[in-house]
């Protein structure tokens, strides 16, 4: 007799193994050249047990971006705890939210390659706004997580805010994640060749607090 509760811990383990696997893999290299069956050999399986659980390359490729962001959602929580988030001004946690971004180049990175290479093969293949959807609704929950930014300001005058609120996030995310994401693959360097642009980051994060600093 089949036991149902260890097949489906084996499923779930199986199913780690290939987002991890995954990640691994295409953090390194671009996704668009990788083919399923590179994933595969990596996690010692079959090609035909891997798209029993991803349908698509695609499909893969989401997930395992869906993953990292929760992942990262966790540790910005813990972040924002030690940091006595609640009790920030709206330009404090401005730049709280800023400094996640300085966060993710000094220690992750891989994430920012891997994101890199997702917002290109996303492109490429032109992935339907609805496959995507597990992947957008984890970035809405930063979005989420800003709002508490937004409506501070509102109430302190800390900031001074033009924009809608929307715009304003998505304006900053794509600044400082750009600029992240090109220095995490070594895209970008000063005239004398440093290797750590944290300092970039730093004045780049004072440039955005001072443009919206009241």
């Amino acid at each position: 007799m089949r036991n149902l509760e260890k097949d489906a811990r084996e499923m779930a383990e199986r199913r780690e193994r290939m987002l991890s696997e995954g990640f691994r893999v295409f953090s390194q290299k671009s996704i668009e050249v990788v083919p399923m069956q590179e994933i595969a050999t990596a996690c010692g399986l079959g090609v035909a047990t891997v798209y029993r659980y991803f349908r698509t390359k695609a499909d893969l490729v989401i997930a395992i971006g869906a993953k990292i962001w929760k992942e990262y959602a966790v540790k910005v929580e813990e972040m924002y705890r030690q940091r006595d988030g609640d009790a920030m001004n709206a330009a404090e946690e401005l730049a709280f939210f800023l400094d996640c971004f300085i966060d993710l180049y000094q220690n992750h990175k891989d994430v920012l390659r891997f994101i890199r290479n997702f917002e290109t093969y996303i492109r490429h293949e032109n992935v339907s706004k609805e496959d995507l959807g597990v992947y957008n609704a984890v970035v809405d929950g930063f979005a989420r997580k800003f709002h508490t930014v937004y409506k501070k300001a509102e109430q302190d005058g800390t900031l001074k805010i033009g924009l809608p609120e929307t715009r304003f996030f998505y304006t900053i995310l794509y600044i400082m994640l750009s600029a992240s994401e090109k220095f995490a693959e070594g895209l970008v360097y000063p005239a004398e060749y440093e290797e750590d642009m944290t300092e970039e980051l730093d004045l780049l994060k004072n440039m955005i607090l001072q443009t919206y600093s009241a």
